[in-house]
């Protein structure tokens, strides 16, 4: 049976938090890649630690004195394509000004990443001849689990594009060509799996989420980057006084955005008695209305919200029942996610919700109407049609399996010079211009 509603807002925090506590018993191998995309390449609010371990120069390669370029030019808004047959992402935007060097674009992806536990290191870094196009292969650790992974930088006149790909690293050299696939006119499907649930009702899931709770006709479910999904909460509102102790949400019907207002920090106060971190309804972003199911007024509210101090969106759907007694119900679902989570992975977010076999008829048209018309959403649910420009070359498909086949740990020198001249051979034959194996800027 699902948690009632007080022991249900205590489980946004607990999944707000999941990332940073995952369960000793829990193989990082076994668990698909959780490293934030957003906060990947999005400038970081305080810079590395100073006594951080610097990135190992490339093989063959002597460190330089370039360093990492502004952590203003990382995208501050980017899109995420998932490997539709395993745990591999790829993660792009555009820069968010002009650049000098591609290197030091790349160089300081990995200096303001808070998503791997130490800087990466680099294990082989190319450069166009006038520095305005790099591909550096990394690997990294993510909570003891190794990645490999390959960020593409290419500038223009007017600023440049970056994109990351990533996955464990007995699964990269795998990952990598599907991912390349992924990134061809148009964008892959939203990869999610079918799962049915005990009420008899059923839930499509991306690869990585995992049901915490379950009743007739709701569902809660997490993943975890701190995603939280509840869906067909109940919960009943005293519009007058009331001799009830212990939660009891107090407000009047039948306003929606009112009625979550009123609502969501009476609950939250309950939680954080229990001593979990605060959860604080800051602002209403936007709103849409969404006629309620049952008749009556409803509406589709973007929130932000502050988890334990950490910034996170919230999208609900409010759906306020009023009755001739009091209490009145509240139905409410909704999705929660650190802000760079939410902004890059909202249409897969979406397509989880209108999965649900137990909505309301009609709700996955309607969820998909009112978000198109909440303006701070209509930049996160654009897709582009064709994000080849994003793609790492091809000819890295041999490097990674040298790696791979070497027992590739981050450090080791294990590409040698006829797989690296290769690669760059490649790369001259597809761009039609010089490329060099590349010094790596350092700190």
């Amino acid at each position: 049976m699902a948690a009632n509603s007080a022991t249900r807002i205590a489980l946004w925090i607990l999944a707000a938090v999941y990332a940073l506590a995952l369960p000793d018993g829990v193989q990082a191998q076994n668990r698909p890649i959780t490293i934030p995309p957003a906060t990947q390449i999005t400038p970081a609010p305080t810079p590395p630690p100073e006594n951080q371990a610097a990135p190992s120069p490339a093989p063959g390669s002597p460190a330089t004195g370039i360093a990492p370029a502004s952590r203003g030019l990382l995208p501050t808004s980017i899109q995420t394509v998932r490997d539709p047959e395993g745990s591999g992402i790829v993660i792009y935007g555009q820069l968010a000004g002009k650049a000098d060097s591609a290197l030091a674009v790349a160089a300081a992806i990995f200096a303001y990443s808070q998503a791997f536990d130490p800087i990466p290191a680099p294990l082989l870094a190319v450069a166009d001849k006038n520095d305005r196009s790099a591909q550096v292969l990394f690997a990294a650790t993510v909570r003891g689990a190794t990645v490999l992974g390959i960020a593409v930088v290419v500038l223009n006149d007017t600023g440049g594009n970056v994109s990351v790909f990533y996955d464990y690293q007995d699964s990269f050299a795998a990952a990598f060509p599907r991912l390349q696939q992924a990134l061809g006119p148009g964008l892959p499907d939203t990869g999610l799996t079918q799962m049915h649930l005990a009420d008899g009702s059923q839930i499509s899931i991306a690869p990585g989420w995992r049901v915490l709770g379950q009743g007739q006709g709701l569902v809660d479910l997490a993943a975890g980057q701190g995603e939280f999904m509840s869906l067909g909460d109940r919960i009943p509102v005293y519009a007058g006084p009331t001799t009830l102790t212990g939660l009891v949400a107090q407000g009047p019907c039948c306003d929606p955005v009112a009625a979550l207002r009123t609502v969501f920090p009476q609950i939250a106060a309950n939680a954080q008695r229990q001593g979990l971190p605060a959860l604080v309804l800051t602002s209403i972003v936007g709103s849409a209305g969404a006629p309620a199911s049952t008749g009556g007024q409803g509406a589709l509210i973007m929130a932000a919200t502050s988890v334990g101090g950490r910034p996170y969106s919230y999208l609900a759907l409010a759906e306020p029942m009023d009755s001739f007694t009091d209490p009145w119900t509240l139905r409410l679902s909704g999705v929660m996610a650190p802000e760079p989570v939410f902004a890059a992975d909202l249409p897969r977010l979406l397509a989880i919700w209108a999965s649900y076999s137990a909505n309301a008829q009609g709700l996955p048209e309607r969820l998909k109407a009112a978000a198109q018309s909440i303006d701070v959403l209509k930049p996160m649910l654009q897709q582009s049609v064709d994000a080849t420009q994003y793609r790492a070359d091809g000819g890295w498909n041999n490097v990674i399996q040298a790696v791979v086949t070497h027992h590739g740990a981050a450090g080791n020198n294990l590409i040698d010079d006829s797989i690296a001249r290769n690669l760059v051979d490649r790369l001259e034959k597809d761009s039609g211009g010089p490329w060099h194996v590349a010094p790596w800027p350092t700190r």
